[in-house]
């Protein structure tokens, strides 16, 4: 009896220690979850001190896309999650502009290096479609360190508009 009570236990341990840094959360759950922790979060920021943050838009035939783009990080940026949301707005019938939620592929950027093969990128660009001209999008970033042990999560509430040339 104690011999099978050391084997149980040792399974247990060693089952519990089997990660590799991925959370389990099926990509439908996470989308519906992320979306509730922006509508409920209240203070948001512009910039970051991680990385650059920029939103741009275009005309499109009905309506407008928004482009946000994510690029010079200033440190070790690993599996980065990006969703971005309009208020008022029902995502459950209209997808988020989102990155590294639904791919398998995860999205690290590295100051100063690139190599789209291994998952390593210069920066990062979500889209989404917007019925106005002028709007502001509410945005959750988060990524983790090196070794997946901390995660570190940021949002911010940027402006876009449309200005023709």
């Amino acid at each position: 009896m104690k011999r099978f009570l050391t084997v149980l236990f040792l399974l247990l341990v060693m089952s519990g220690c089997v990660s590799d840094g991925k959370e389990v959360a099926n990509p439908d759950d996470r989308y519906t979850y992320l979306i509730e922790m922006i509508e409920e979060h209240e203070n948001f920021t512009d910039s970051s001190n991680y990385f650059d943050i920029a939103v741009e838009m275009a005309k499109i035939s009905d309506g407008y896309r928004y482009y946000i783009t994510i690029d010079n990080p200033r440190i070790a940026m690993y599996d980065i999650e990006l969703i971005a949301i309009e208020k008022g707005v029902d995502y459950r019938s209209r997808m988020a502009a989102n990155v590294g939620i639904f791919e398998e592929t995860s999205y690290n950027m590295v100051p100063n290096q690139a190599n789209i093969e291994q998952g390593y990128v210069k920066g990062i660009v979500a889209s989404g479609v917007s019925s106005e001209p002028e709007t502001t999008l509410y945005i959750f970033v988060q990524f983790k360190n090196s070794d997946y042990s901390l995660s570190h999560s940021e949002y911010f509430k940027l402006d876009a508009r449309y200005e023709e040339q």
